[in-house]
C-alpha cells in the first residue's frame, strides 16, 4: 500500500498536471507527499567555448541563471504548499542546488512512488524536451515513476501492457502492491505476432492481479505491428486513464528508454504512465 510519494515540481503543463494528480492520489490514500524543486548546477555552470571576453560574459550569465532558477524554485515550493493546504494535505517541500539525479535518487529511497511531468526540468527553463532527469530516473531509480501528460484524463480504467519480460513483471507487481488504483477496472493487453503467446501472457498477468483483488479484463492482440503503436491506439480508443508498463519489446530496456518507443509513448504521453524497469 502506498504511504508516500515524491513529486518533482515544475511549471510546464505536464508538471502542473503531475502536481494535481499527486495531490489527488495522496489525499485518497492518506499518503504523505513531498514536493521537490531545485537547480541543476552542473548544467548552469557548464563551460562555454572560449571567446574574447567570454569568461566575464559567462560569469555574468551564470549569476543571472542561478538567481532566476532560485526564484523559480522558491515560487514552485510556495505554490505547492499553498495547493496542498487547499486540498487538506500537510506536505513536505524541499529544494536543492546540485545534481538533480543524485538528489531525486536519494529521496526516492524513502518513498513508494516518484511522480513527474514528462518534460520536467531543473535547468531554469519551463520544460525540457526529452527530459534528461526523467530518462535517468526511468533507467535507474529504485522506485516506480508515474509520468504525467500535459492534460489529465478523467478517472477511469487502467491498462497494463504486459510482455512477460522482467521489467514488465516488476512494474505489474509494484502497481498491484501500491494499491492506488485498486478500485479501477484493469485491461491487461499483450501484443505478439502469435495469438497463443498473447493469450498466455494476458492470462499470467490477469491471474496475478486477481489475486490482489483487481477487476481484470483480458485483451490479447495478435499483431506484427510495433507494440508502441498498438498500445497507443488501444489506450486512445479505450480512454485509458493510466498505462502500466515495463520495458515493452524484445530489445530490452535501453531500446525502450532511448529509442523510438520513448518518443512515441513517454515523450508525448496521452495518459499517465506507471513505469518501472
Amino acid at each position: 500500500m502506498m504511504k508516500s510519494a515524491l513529486l518533482l515540481l515544475g511549471e510546464s503543463p505536464s508538471s502542473i498536471a503531475a502536481s494535481a494528480y499527486a495531490r489527488r492520489l495522496a489525499k485518497s490514500k492518506a499518503a504523505h507527499l513531498t514536493g521537490l524543486a531545485g537547480i541543476d548546477l552542473a548544467f548552469i555552470e557548464a563551460p562555454m567555448p572560449g571567446t574574447i571576453g567570454g569568461a566575464a560574459y559567462h560569469a555574468q550569465m551564470e549569476t543571472g541563471l542561478k538567481a532566476e532558477a532560485a526564484k523559480t524554485s522558491q515560487r514552485l515550493e510556495e505554490t505547492f504548499r499553498r495547493d496542498c493546504v487547499a486540498d487538506g494535505l500537510a506536505p513536505t517541500s524541499l529544494s536543492f542546488a546540485g545534481d538533480p539525479f543524485e538528489r531525486v535518487t536519494a529521496l526516492s529511497a524513502a518513498c513508494d512512488l516518484v511522480i513527474a511531468g514528462h518534460d520536467v526540468s531543473f535547468r531554469g527553463m519551463k520544460s525540457e524536451l526529452n527530459s534528461q532527469v526523467l530518462a535517468q530516473l526511468l533507467y535507474a531509480t529504485p522506485r516506480p515513476v508515474l509520468v504525467c501528460p500535459d492534460a489529465l484524463r478523467p478517472e477511469g480504467d487502467v491498462m497494463v501492457a504486459y510482455d512477460g519480460s522482467l521489467p514488465a513483471m516488476r512494474a505489474l507487481q509494484l502497481f498491484a502492491l501500491c494499491g492506488g488504483w485498486a478500485n479501477r477496472h484493469v485491461h491487461v493487453v499483450s501484443v505478439d505476432p502469435q495469438v497463443e503467446m498473447a493469450e498466455r501472457l494476458t492470462r499470467d498477468a490477469a491471474a496475478y492481479l486477481r489475486r490482489h483483488g483487481y477487476d481484470v479484463a483480458l485483451d490479447p492482440i495478435a499483431s506484427s505491428e510495433a507494440p508502441s503503436a498498438v498500445i497507443q491506439a488501444y489506450a486512445a480508443r479505450s480512454e485509458i486513464e493510466m498505462l502500466v508498463m515495463g520495458a515493452y519489446g524484445h530489445r530490452g530496456l535501453k531500446e525502450f528508454l532511448f529509442g523510438s518507443t520513448t518518443q512515441n509513448i513517454i515523450g508525448e504521453p496521452k495518459s499517465c504512465i506507471f513505469i518501472y524497469h
